[in-house]
Formats: C-alpha cells, sequence, structure tokens
C-alpha cells in the first residue's frame, strides 16, 4: 500500500512519537510519505525509507488574517498531494490536523483515517469541537486511545477502534542493578500535566533520601523551579531529554500528575524499565493502572495521598517490585508489532 500520514509537526510530544513509530513500522512493507507543516528536523528517529515532506507552510500564530491565509495554504497543498500522489489511505494525528485533512479529502476517493490522543474531556476550544462534529462523521475510521473515549466518538463516528501507543521499554531482566533512589516526572510543563503537583509531593518526601527529577519543558518551567525553591523540594529540572531511556533505567518510580490525558506514553514506558507506577484518575490513567495491581492512582491534586503512597513504594521495595512485575506482564499489549497489527487492520478495512 501506499500510505501518506499527516502531522502537524514531529517536534517531542507523545503523537509525534507515535506517529514517528507507526510511519517508520508501515514504512518496512509498504510505501510510506509522511507530512508536516513545518520545517524542522524530527525530533524522533525516523526510518529511512519513510519519505518526509516538510510543507513549509508555518505552525505559529499569524494574526487573523495570516492564521487564514496559512490554513488556505495547508488545505491548497494537502488536497493537490492526496489527489495527485494516489495513495491508498491517509492517516492523520491530532485534532486540528484531522480536521484539516478531512476537509482537504472532501470529493476525493482516498480513505481517511484519524486519530486523537487527547482525551475526549480535554479543554478545547469551541470552534474545534464544532468542527469535529461536523467532519469527524466523514472520516473512514477513528482510533483513540481510551474505552471511555470510544464511548463519546461512538455517538457520532463510525468504525471507532482503541488502538494503545506503542511502548519503547525493554525485557531487560537485569535492570535492577542499574536502580537508584529516584522518582521521576516525563512530560510537558503545562497547566494540564500539573507538575506543580509533583514538585509538592517531593517537597513532603525531602527528607526521604530519594531524588526528583523532572525531564520536559515548556511554558511553566520558570514558575516551577520557583515552587520547588520556596518548598525546599530540590527538584532537579533537566528540560528535554532526547535519552530519556537512560532516565526510566535509573528511576525506581515515575510519577503521573495530568488534570486531562489521554494515554499517556510515560504510563506505559515506565512498565518495561521497572518504574512502579503512580498516577492521578485520568481517563488514560485508569485504562492502564489497576489500583494496587500494577500501580497506584489517587485523586487529581491530592498531593497528601499521593505522597503517602510514593513513601510506601520507598519504604516497600518488595510492594514496588511486585507492582512492577505485574505491569509487566502485560507489556506486550503495547508492543510495535502488536500495535501496528491493529492500525494495519484497520486500514486495510477502511481501504
Amino acid at each position: 500500500m501506499k500510505i501518506l500520514f499527516v502531522i502537524s509537526t514531529l517536534r517531542c510530544g507523545g503523537a509525534e512519537r507515535v506517529c514517528s513509530i507507526i510511519a517508520s513500522k508501515f514504512s518496512e512493507t509498504n510505501e510510506v510519505v509522511l507530512a508536516k507543516f513545518d520545517s524542522s528536523e524530527p525530533f524522533y528517529e525516523l526510518d529511512s525509507k519513510v519519505k518526509l515532506v516538510n510543507l513549509n507552510q508555518g505552525v505559529g500564530d499569524f494574526g487573523f488574517l495570516g492564521n487564514l491565509k496559512k490554513r488556505f495554504s495547508k488545505f491548497a497543498s494537502l488536497r493537490k498531494m492526496i489527489k495527485d500522489d494516489k495513495f491508498d489511505a491517509v492517516v492523520s494525528f491530532l485534532d486540528s490536523t484531522n480536521i484539516l485533512v478531512l476537509m482537504s479529502s472532501v470529493g476525493l476517493k482516498t480513505p481517511v483515517i484519524i486519530s486523537e490522543h487527547t482525551s475526549f474531556n480535554a479543554p478545547k476550544k469551541p470552534i474545534i469541537k464544532a468542527l469535529k462534529y461536523i467532519f469527524y462523521p466523514f472520516a473512514d475510521a477513528l482510533s483513540v486511545l481510551t474505552k471511555e473515549d470510544k464511548g463519546y466518538y461512538s455517538k457520532f463516528c463510525k468504525n471507532v477502534e482503541v488502538i494503545y501507543n506503542p511502548g519503547f521499554g525493554k525485557n531487560n531482566d537485569e535492570l535492577s542493578c542499574l536502580k537508584e533512589n529516584l522518582v521521576i516526572f516525563v512530560g510537558r510543563l503545562n497547566m494540564l500535566k500539573n507538575c506543580a503537583m509533583f514538585v509538592r509531593v517531593a517537597a513532603n518526601l525531602k527528607n526521604y533520601g530519594y531524588k526528583f527529577i523532572v525531564a520536559g519543558d515548556g511554558e511553566q518551567r520558570e514558575k516551577l523551579q520557583m515552587l520547588s525553591k520556596q518548598l525546599g523540594a530540590q527538584v532537579e529540572f533537566l528540560g528535554n531529554v532526547a535519552d530519556v531511556e537512560k532516565l526510566y533505567k535509573r528511576a525506581k518510580i515515575l510519577i503521573s500528575t495530568s488534570i486531562v490525558e489521554g494515554l499517556g506514553n510515560t504510563l506505559i514506558e515506565a512498565i518495561g524499565y521497572d518504574c512502579a507506577r503512580v498516577a492521578t484518575k485520568t481517563s488514560g490513567a485508569k485504562e492502564l493502572i489497576t489500583h494496587g495491581f500494577d500501580g497506584f492512582l489517587c485523586e487529581i491534586n491530592d498531593d497528601k495521598i499521593m505522597s503517602e503512597m510514593v513513601l510506601n513504594l520507598i519504604q516497600d521495595e518488595t510492594r514496588r517490585d511486585e507492582l512492577c512485575k505485574n505491569a509487566r506482564a502485560g507489556l506486550w499489549e503495547f508492543s510495535v508489532d502488536n500495535i501496528y497489527e491493529k492500525w494495519l487492520n484497520m486500514i486495510k478495512e477502511a481501504v
């Protein structure tokens, strides 16, 4: 098959990583083109067989008229590409790009598969919500991350399938010898990721001999560093980390503090590196963790309870190992091969 993947950028986000992995996997046995709107170098590695096309349309805010012109240029470029290059299918990532791809393919016969990578209840502009109701029903298939998302989108979309993000954890029985007394947070530093809760947990547990490290960057970084200083938490902020695997190998515990989360890649990645998972009860975390069996769940913003959960794992290595072992038993579900087969079946049905 000849498949076009479309995404706005290939920066360091979770959906961008998934797009890179899936496109690379498909390129092993298919002709794959990956189109993005900016001209930046991809943050994640792509297979050499993937043909990368930079449409150079920009992704920033150019004002009302500039944004209107930019969207028309994107529409025209995508429609021409889809029409002229005779793709068997188009796969789009993230809601605004999904809408644009569906608009660009109106009247064309190429099947369009769209994918959601945030929770259905994540805050969105009213115009985006309205456009999704108008255009999403025209998609030939829609991939979502959780059963809750499927229940929501099935009300107005056809062929909705739950497909998890692939993990990159290694099935390595020697990880225990690499572990340090380290708790990590991995993700963008924005309001929805709620890293301030991680800082408060670090402050609550600062006297127990563990290090707390944040891997990620964003508009909240300065405020978080100030909060850490004010609370005496001594959290180390690393910024974006290209080789985050080394951090997972060292860490004993991973914390996810999101207010809203589709399917946190970090909660999947942590499994393969035997990082015990403690997370807030987002729809994604509830999909991935059975409380008390393969991780811990707590209410959003309840840093007191989360601190107690983390302390339990700090003081009870046997309990931590048990959670990691239980989580690892389901690691196959997130293998690239398994996720690829689900994508392949969905695309074949659409075609």
